[in-house]
């Protein structure tokens, strides 16, 4: 089986994949159509959120009652969340995840929409470091601009999904442990340096 779970690969292909200078998506036409379609107002409110939508990496800070409680890097948001698939995790880890607003603004929480990935290794300062060397190549100026670009699109279409794949290390029915950064090919265990790739 993929890595790529159903809930982040059908989030990544309607509505990060993207074509041209406009950087059209299957979410974005079918927005486009929605008047025309006649589609109802609620489903044309859901899909717009989950266009603007985008995963991200987060550090696990806690709970609060059911919640799990997520500060994002680079934008330090901090989010009290409802994790679909139920991994409660613990303080310290870190999460890639896609993270929606409020499904009904009064809620005061958000909602984990994917499976999370928790990141076993490397930490924190390390994520950091990998974030000061790849911003500056994405050609925006404001930082956290660059740092959402970043996560939406990564620095080829499909840079995530390489990156889980070949990060992949064990996983449970609510979530998926990766290893390694997306620029050091040894540090993830399925890239073509990575351990068990030297071990075949």
């Amino acid at each position: 089986m993929s890595p790529l779970t159903g809930s982040y690969f059908t989030s990544w292909a309607f509505f990060d994949a993207c074509v041209g200078k406009k950087r059209e998506t299957i979410g974005t036409i079918i927005l486009a159509l929605s008047k025309p379609l006649g589609l109802d107002p609620q489903l044309v409110g859901a899909l717009t959120e989950m266009q603007a939508s985008r995963m991200g990496l987060y550090v696990h800070e806690g709970h609060r009652e059911r919640f799990v409680v997520l500060r994002e890097l680079v934008t330090d948001e901090v989010v009290e969340s409802l994790v679909s698939a139920g991994y409660r995790g613990k303080r310290g880890e870190v999460w890639l995840v896609r993270v929606h607003p409020p499904p009904v603004p009064p809620a005061g929480y958000s909602v984990v929409f994917t499976t999370p990935y928790v990141i076993l290794e490397p930490g924190l300062a390390e994520w950091k470091a990998y974030l000061r060397r790849t911003l500056p190549k994405i050609g925006v100026d404001d930082e956290v601009s660059a740092y959402e670009n970043l996560m939406k699109y990564g620095l080829g279409r499909n840079y995530w999904n390489e990156y889980i794949f070949e990060a992949y290390v064990n996983h449970q029915h609510d979530a998926v442990f990766l290893m390694g950064l997306p620029d050091v090919e040894e540090s993830r265990p399925h890239s073509r340096t990575g351990y068990w790739s030297r071990e075949e």
